[in-house]
């Protein structure tokens, strides 16, 4: 081996096999796409096969030279692992120190000059530039994007006056975003291989700063050029940058076409979806209006994505009702939907049936939303983890917990090998398994998981972002459960008054949380409080149109026997367990496993120790 370079090399293990020179994989004879950092990772882990390898030296073999969250590492390893298939459970993570490739490997040296001299120079440099897809998209892009910007340059310069020719203009700068949105930009796509790829957003994010001078007589292109940016910056979870770059590109459109011209129905609908994203209900109920007025009155194409993407936030805001009468008229046979917007409108009404306690209805949605990103993503993607998760959630609140276990792990585990352990979206699991261990009584489990979901969601969502509060308030139950009432109430008392801020007019939103508060009280011993919160409960459900024979309004008797134990009047917490059970018989197609309906019977003396 002397005569070769330690990297100069084809590696083999398994189906894998790994070129180090031309820096190209492949798995069971099919070659493979993926980003530079993972081939590095696996060059490194190759060169100490059977050894383990720290995160340091990882994070420097990945991103040499570049500072890097050890969170990046874990993704990377994740989009390894996938790549490689069935070998890919060889990399194995040794905790806390990093990682090591297990079993046999082959390495076999390349021949001798094979790479030596100029021929071997340049054929290693078209490797680098053109050795994947993804590659070959990021160059011609880059060439393109020079070309166009100075095409735009010399349209300027040359004063391109003709509409004819202004329209061939438009129509080829159209062209030339289509296809840098399809094939380069499509990497800032967190779920794609290639975004870890900092060089990539740094020139994303200069693109942004100076494209509106450097185009300023073309608004066409700068009206796609910030959709463009828009997308990639959502796609990085900066939501108020994205709506910042769709706000430019509205206004322009407006001046171009008339603010309720179809041009600007698409427009509508993403600045709607990233104001959602971004915990701004209020603009985004305006933004989510005028998508749907537009497309109606303009007859864009876009009509039923704009009621989906209207509905999503109607969900959001606690109008169940009205989301799940939208999203049933956009799922009738005949309607003009992709795929993707077929999927999101089976969540969105699985969601909302869900929450107006129509449980047979929602599980159906929910399952057959499984089955579409199943189809169209397939068994290990992102959106595949949501709908796992989502359906996971929806057995914890039926009381299902053995079958939701299986959901929720599924979930977690595409969600910890694509988007890493710690992101905001692979915690959600960790959420639903806390809120069955409150259900449960197992209130010390369900603290310990909620402490992590609280700070990580602070840190990256925000105090006021509907998970945090979520999570807040029911870690003061759980504190209040295990008796840690100093815990429970400061937590009680942030909640309230973020719940103060974000809740108001929000009537069955706000329903759930004063559900969670008085019971929190009632575990308190705060009873004339609990009373209150329970009250205000009921008021809440008046105001939303909650129907008679929802659980909900079962659980408000349920709330009373509550109130009742913190007041030590057993007498009167049977009564009211009595009358819990009789309204949660009222209501249709209940699961028998419904959490309330154990508290019920508990209450009324039916299952414990004072049961007989």
């Amino acid at each position: 081996m002397g005569d070769n370079p330690t990297g100069a090399a084809i590696w083999r293990f398994g189906g894998v096999e790994f070129d180090a020179v031309e820096s190209t994989l492949a798995v069971a004879g099919e070659a493979v796409d993926i980003d530079r950092s993972c081939l590095a990772l696996l060059a490194a882990l190759l060169e100490q096969a059977g050894e383990p390898l720290g995160k340091d030296a990882l994070l420097e073999a990945g991103w040499p030279g570049r500072v890097v969250h050890e969170n990046s590492l874990a993704k990377a390893i994740g989009r390894l692992r996938q790549a490689l298939g069935d070998d890919g459970v060889r990399i194995e993570a040794l905790y806390g120190n990093g990682y090591r490739l297990t079993g046999p490997v082959q390495r076999t040296p390349r021949p001798p000059g094979r790479t030596d001299g100029l021929n071997g120079r340049l054929s290693q440099l078209g490797a680098r530039l053109f050795g994947s897809r993804i590659r070959t998209a990021v160059v011609l892009g880059a060439v393109l994007v020079g070309l166009s910007l100075t095409a735009a340059g010399l349209a300027v310069g040359w004063g391109w006056t003709a509409r004819k020719e202004a329209a061939e203009q438009t129509r080829q700068v159209e062209a030339l975003v289509d296809f840098l949105g399809s094939d380069v930009l499509s990497s800032a796509d967190p779920y794609s291989p290639a975004f870890q790829d900092r060089s990539l957003r740094e020139a994303i994010e200069r693109a942004a700063a100076t494209m509106d001078d450097r185009l300023r007589e073309d608004a066409p292109t700068r009206v796609t050029l910030h959709r463009m940016v828009a997308e990639a910056f959502s796609n990085w979870g900066e939501y108020e940058k994205a709506v910042s770059h769709l706000d430019r590109a509205y206004n322009l459109s407006a001046r171009l076409h008339g603010s309720r011209a179809a041009e600007s129905v698409p427009i509508d609908i993403a600045i709607c979806q990233n104001l959602r994203l971004a915990g701004e209900p209020r603009r985004a109920e305006r933004i989510c209006l005028r998508a749907e007025q537009g497309a109606r009155a303009s007859g864009s194409p876009h009509l039923n994505a704009a009621r989906i993407a209207r509905a999503k936030l109607q969900f959001e805001i606690g109008e169940y009702d009205a989301a799940a009468v939208a999203l049933t008229e956009a799922l009738k046979p005949g309607g003009r939907l992709s795929g993707e917007e077929r999927a999101d409108a089976e969540w969105f009404l699985g969601l909302s049936l869900r929450k107006l306690g129509r449980f047979e209805p929602a599980a159906g949605a929910l399952r057959r939303h499984l089955a579409m990103r199943q189809t169209l993503h397939g068994d290990a993607h992102p959106l595949t983890a949501w709908a796992h998760a989502d359906y996971g959630d929806f057995l914890v609140d039926s009381g299902d917990y053995v079958r939701a276990d299986e959901q929720l792990d599924r979930a977690r585990l595409i969600f910890d090998t694509t988007l890493g352990p710690d992101h905001p979206e692979s915690l959600s699991p960790a959420y639903s398994r806390a809120v069955a261990h409150l259900w449960r009584g197992e209130a010390g489990d369900a603290g310990a998981l909620l402490r992590a979901l609280l700070e990580r969601y602070r840190e990256t969502l925000g105090a006021d972002h509907f998970w945090t509060l979520y999570t807040m308030s029911e870690l003061a139950l759980a504190e209040a459960m295990a008796g840690e009432d100093a815990r429970a109430a400061a937590l009680l008392r942030e909640a309230r008054q973020t719940g103060a801020r974000v809740l108001y007019g929000r009537a069955g939103k706000a329903a759930h949380f004063h559900l969670r508060w008085a019971r929190t009280l009632a575990a308190l011993g705060q009873a004339d409080e609990a009373e209150a919160e329970r009250r205000r409960a009921g008021d809440a459900m008046d105001q939303a149109f909650v129907m008679p024979d929802h659980p909900w309004r079962a659980r408000l008797h349920c709330l009373a026997g509550q109130v009742a134990v913190a007041r030590d009047d057993a007498a009167a917490a049977r009564r009211a367990g009595r009358a819990c059970l009789s309204a949660l018989g009222a209501v249709d197609a209940l699961p028998k496993t419904y959490p309330a309906l154990i508290e019920a019977r508990m209450l009324a003396g039916l299952d414990g120790p004072e049961a007989g």
